[in-house]
């Protein structure tokens, strides 16, 4: 009997952790005990007002309208523990649904309550505002959610800049380190191997411009951070995604065109000897 009553909390909490969004995201980064306390705490905060429920239906039904009595008769338990063997059975078959359904209605009150027209910005504000992130995704969430362009340095000195279009989701348990997302690029290229310095070979944005023909960002201008022709980016941009992963991810950095135009003017590069001595 002792195994029944723990039943209820451990498939509610399962359940629970796997349907609701915050949660099947946030026991990603646990493992181990961290992972079975939380489920189990989830559990048993949904299980104890449900075994009050179901104990309430059993009282004012007589045994589930005969079920505890039939129980008795094919042996399944004693008279004196008829009734919360019913109750309890009950409550481990109903478990799943009403966690489920528990589930599904905080990710709505979430969505409501915040006034986000669908599930996906519900998602995103919930990536965004309540998951704990490290520092990179953090910074691929704003470029994500606010169109902002970064410049990606990765392991092979390839350099991206561009902005965010697909994230990955955070519910693996290496998901800090090797999540996968994409980006729409505006140029390309890699850093010197000796001066470490920026040097972009692929202009996608004059593949944009004469597709379109038109501008698409202000690449030039220090304008491209406000996207103000993001559509027309999402929509020839999305032609040349590229995906890439965050444990390849050097480092990254905010992009504005005119401050960039402005630091290339003035840089200082090494002498070829100095960088050979």
């Amino acid at each position: 009997m002792g195994f029944l009553l723990v039943l209820p909390i451990l498939i509610c909490g399962f359940i629970y952790c796997k349907y609701n969004f915050y949660d099947k995201t946030l026991i990603a980064k646990y493992e181990g005990q961290s992972l079975y306390l939380h489920i189990a705490m989830r559990g048993l905060v949904l299980a104890l007002p449900w075994l009050a429920v179901v104990f309430l239906i059993e009282l004012l039904t007589v045994g589930f309208w005969g079920l505890a009595d039939l129980l008795v008769n094919r042996g399944f338990t004693t008279a004196t523990e008829q009734h919360l063997f019913s109750t309890m059975l009950v409550a481990i078959l109903t478990a799943p649904l009403y966690a489920y359904l528990a589930a599904k209605i905080r990710f709505k009150i979430t969505r409501y309550r915040h006034g986000l027209r669908n599930d996906y910005l519900t998602r995103s504000f919930i990536l965004e505002t309540m998951l704990p992130t490290s520092t990179h995704q953090s910074l691929l969430l704003d470029s994500l959610f606010n169109k902002r362009l970064y410049m990606f340095s990765m392991e092979d000195r390839k350099v991206y800049i561009g902005w965010v279009k697909n994230f990955g989701n955070l519910q693996d348990h290496d998901s800090n380190n090797d999540e996968g997302f994409s980006i729409i690029p505006i140029y390309s290229g890699f850093r010197d191997k000796d001066q470490l310095t920026v040097e972009f070979t692929t202009f996608y944005d004059r593949v944009y411009d004469a597709v379109k023909k038109g501008p698409i960002s202000g690449i030039d201008d220090g304008t491209e951070d406000s996207c103000s022709r993001a559509s027309r980016a999402d929509e020839i941009g999305s032609l040349f995604s590229i995906s890439l992963l965050q444990k390849n991810i050097v480092s990254m950095t905010f992009f504005e065109g005119a401050f960039w135009q402005e630091f290339k003017r003035n840089e200082v590069k090494p002498e070829k000897d100095a960088v050979e001595g």
